[in-house]
């Protein structure tokens, strides 16, 4: 196999920033690429332990760097650093949200797109759009696509953020043939970057293969906005918050 070198590597993540169907042709070369991450310098724990940190955002991050002398900069006097493959790391970190490159370019990955681009090389392009001033008709789904419910309630299950999803028809007002859906997913503003990549990642193979027109918007739970509660939607998944019970209390099994 051969690595994929740094410039190579940093030259493929500038294109992705400025487009982002360029994103999959960079995270597969990242997977062959030398990365740099930082463990503790005086640990004699037998295991490998990454260093981590939280950003002014409350979002705990590993971080790692794509060159050795960004990784040295920003290791100061309390870390080593050890030299992976991007897909030895990824494999090694799994279920921790990543961030490449933090004080430059940085490039963050969550934990669902990390174990669909190891287990497939899956890796949805997700791109921000706005409507503007366009007026937009919302409104329920006549026939609603069981399996795109199915899906995403599986995923959200496992994602405790998100408080419930409702699935919208939505297009222009004045062209009502030109309709695609729309998933709105109640969670708070910290956690939406993760949850609508999560979510874009589980449903794109299924939407090219179906040519499904698929968007989606994430509103605050305790402030649903005026256009989701006057459409008059049912979400079709909403969080069970169970309630403690003695019987959950440790040592009366």
């Amino acid at each position: 196999m051969r690595m994929v070198d740094t410039a190579t590597l940093d030259g493929l993540l500038k294109q992705a920033i400025i487009d982002k169907t360029a994103e999959p042709a960079f995270l597969r070369a990242l997977l062959d690429a030398k990365v740099y991450a930082h463990v503790p310098r005086h640990d004699r724990n037998t295991r490998v332990r990454f260093i981590q940190f939280t950003t002014p955002d409350g979002l705990t991050v590993l971080p790692f760097f794509s060159d050795e002398t960004q990784a040295r900069q920003a290791a100061g006097t309390a870390a080593s650093i050890v030299v992976l493959s991007g897909r030895q790391l990824l494999e090694a970190t799994r279920g921790a949200t990543l961030m490449l490159n933090p004080n430059t370019a940085r490039c963050t990955l969550y934990p669902e797109e990390i174990a669909a681009l190891l287990d497939s090389g899956a890796v949805a392009i997700v791109e921000r759009a706005s409507s503007g001033d366009t007026p937009l008709d919302i409104g329920p789904v006549q026939e609603p696509p069981v399996w795109l419910a199915d899906r995403l309630s599986a995923l959200y299950a496992g994602m405790p953020m998100v408080e419930a999803a409702y699935l919208a028809a939505v297009g222009r007002i004045e062209d009502k043939e030109q309709q695609g859906l729309l998933v709105v997913v109640a969670v708070f503003e910290n956690d939406a970057e993760r949850v609508a990549r999560a979510s874009l990642t589980a449903l794109q193979a299924d939407c090219e293969a179906k040519q499904v027109a698929l968007d989606l918007t994430t509103v605050v739970p305790d402030a649903l906005p005026n256009w989701l509660t006057d459409s008059n939607l049912a979400p079709f998944y909403v969080r069970v918050h169970r309630d403690y019970r003695l019987s959950d209390a440790p040592g009366l099994h």
